[in-house]
């Protein structure tokens, strides 16, 4: 499989959404996210806040003040790190240029305190729960380490469904415990 191609595949598929199509989806995707009993038990749960080809699931957050929302930033040493985020206003532009929590405002949460965590990617494979990246190896490394330390750890990748492709996973992928898109709970 060439990862690079199927990169630009998924890339060209989601600039083919419209703005309107993308906030309908991501509207969707929040409603499946909101109806799953696993969600409805999660006390701590870690997100990502959307580049402009990911779900938004801003109006998630919005609904559920309840819960602890930890976000997702890349430190100086290249590794992700979740936050905690009380309000928009902990949010600044990060280095990449867009939004995350600041660093000096959000305390920084383990892994081993999340119930579930939503995780945004290029591409998904529901017959083998496996997850395309941008080719960093940010999620790769953290979801290995959290897999370690939180063996419980719900691991839900949240796409649009133009971006289920199928994938060859690699020895080091660490799978998905389920994936979502505007459609549902998508399973093999």
């Amino acid at each position: 499989m060439d990862k690079r191609a199927t990169r630009r595949e998924c890339f060209q598929r989601i600039k083919a959404l419209s703005t309107q199509e993308k906030s309908e989806f991501s509207s969707a995707i929040v409603e499946h996210v909101k109806g799953w009993p696993v969600f409805q038990q999660s006390k701590t749960i870690f997100s990502f806040l959307p580049l402009p080809s990911e779900p938004d699931l801003t109006i998630l957050v919005e609904a559920s003040p309840d819960r602890v929302w930890a976000f997702s930033r890349v430190d100086e040493a290249d590794r992700i790190r979740f936050h905690i985020v009380s309000t928009a206003s902990d949010l600044v532009e990060g280095g990449f240029g867009f939004l995350e929590p600041n660093p000096e405002l959000c305390p920084e949460i383990e892994s081993r305190h999340a119930d579930l965590i939503l995780i945004p990617g290029v591409g998904f494979d529901p017959n083998k729960n496996a997850r395309l990246g941008r080719g960093k190896g940010h999620y790769d490394r953290f979801l290995s380490s959290a897999q370690e330390d939180n063996p419980s750890l719900q691991r839900v990748g949240v796409c649009f469904s133009t971006q289920l492709v199928d994938l060859e996973p690699e020895a080091h992928d660490i799978p998905m415990t389920g994936i979502v898109t505007e459609h549902g709970w998508e399973t093999s």
